[in-house]
């Protein structure tokens, strides 16, 4: 089901609603976070978890940040993208869930990371994006002009182009992420390829690393995957994440 989630930004975010079954009381439910760039959808891989989901009996959302997919261009820092998850956080809560678990995948990692969700079940992390890292993230064409001026950048799907500006770099750069990792509270699942360039395996153990020291907080590595992953490798994240997620959500 389509639905509209008022947004601290102002935004109006777009989002599906997969329920397993509309006619019983809500109980467990995964809010699930795109990547920078992504929307909703990402590729597929985000409705396939949905789907795959509700043959376990949990609900999930899925929806597009400020600025992104769907919703109105504006420049996308991770500040606006933390109000969102809190926004669509608070919204499920009001539709009567005691279960509620959030999964971001990449730069939605991060924007988890960073917002305050009292009272979430589980969190779940897909090739998190939580360090700005390597020489790579300064070659990209958009990252040379943004001195200039807001930058336009190719998003998935038939989406318009997204914008960011200076804010973008200097709001992700006050982003403290391992005091963040450090008070997390488990259980905490990461699943990370182990042939991701975008965010190389080495991050994302470190990380982990840095997670409070808990048996229920779990890295999987998903050998040979990247950050585009799919087919065999979008399963293998998908049967892991839905097997974690019966165990605590």
């Amino acid at each position: 089901m389509e639905v509209i989630i008022p947004s601290k930004t102002g935004s109006d975010l777009h989002g599906v609603h997969y329920q397993w079954n509309k006619e019983l009381e809500k109980n467990r439910i995964l809010i699930i976070c795109h990547g920078f760039t992504g929307d909703k959808f990402e590729w597929g891989r985000f409705p396939k978890l949905a789907k795959s989901l509700n043959k376990e009996k949990i609900d999930a959302l899925i929806f597009d940040f400020t600025g992104s997919g769907e919703n109105e261009r504006t420049p996308i820092t991770l500040s606006k993208q933390i109000q969102d998850i809190e926004s669509v956080y608070n919204w499920v809560k009001n539709k009567g869930y005691d279960g509620i678990a959030v999964l971001g995948l990449s730069l939605g990692g991060s924007t988890i990371l960073g917002a305050e969700l009292p009272g979430i079940r589980a969190y779940v992390f897909w090739a998190p994006y939580f360090f700005m890292h390597s020489s790579e993230d300064q070659t990209q064409d958009w990252f040379k002009d943004i001195n200039k001026g807001p930058v336009k950048i190719p998003s998935s799907g038939d989406g318009e182009p997204i914008i960011i500006d200076l804010s973008f770099v200097s709001d992700f750069a006050k982003f403290r992420v391992k005091p963040a990792l450090k008070k997390l509270e488990p259980p905490i699942l990461i699943v990370q390829g182990t042939s991701d360039e975008s965010v190389p395996l080495e991050y994302s153990r470190k990380a982990f690393q840095l997670l409070p020291k808990d048996e229920n907080n779990k890295i999987i590595e998903i050998q040979n995957a990247t950050h585009d992953f799919e087919g065999k490798h979008l399963l293998e994240f998908i049967k892991n994440t839905v097997k974690w997620l019966k165990k605590y959500l």
